[in-house]
């Protein structure tokens, strides 16, 4: 019989709400089903983590860390970078797209105000 901490009661109980969170994004369609795939095989992974700490041990032995712990720090710190990353990546092309719709934008309008002129001009003469 496994006998559980409060601590990997909680963390399991929050890796079942993403999981559910996850799958009602994916039937939206507001997440790819590459997206979801990712997001869930690290969700499992994490909820085996919980389950099995000494899988954390394991990984760290083959990737010559000291302890479960540290290595789970340092793979989730690289993950977070990326994903920060990414963000930024994807803000910066956001911006550089609203930029081109605004010079767009403002060109019509000022083309369409300069025909406007330009016709009134017309009809007065």
């Amino acid at each position: 019989m496994i006998l559980m901490n409060l601590i990997q009661i909680f963390i399991l109980l929050f890796v079942a709400y993403v999981i559910y969170r996850l799958t009602k994004k994916l039937t939206k369609r507001e997440l790819s089903a590459e997206v979801f795939v990712l997001w869930l095989i690290f969700w499992l992974l994490m909820a085996l983590v919980v389950i099995l700490p000494q899988t954390s041990q394991f990984v760290a032995d083959w990737l010559g860390v000291g302890r479960g712990v540290d290595v789970m720090i340092y793979i989730s710190i690289i993950v977070l970078f990326y994903i920060a990353f990414r963000i930024f990546a994807r803000l910066e092309k956001m911006e550089k797209d609203i930029t081109l719709l605004v010079k767009d934008s403002a060109i019509r309008e000022a083309m369409k105000n300069k025909i406007g002129r330009a016709e009134n001009n017309f009809k007065q003469d």
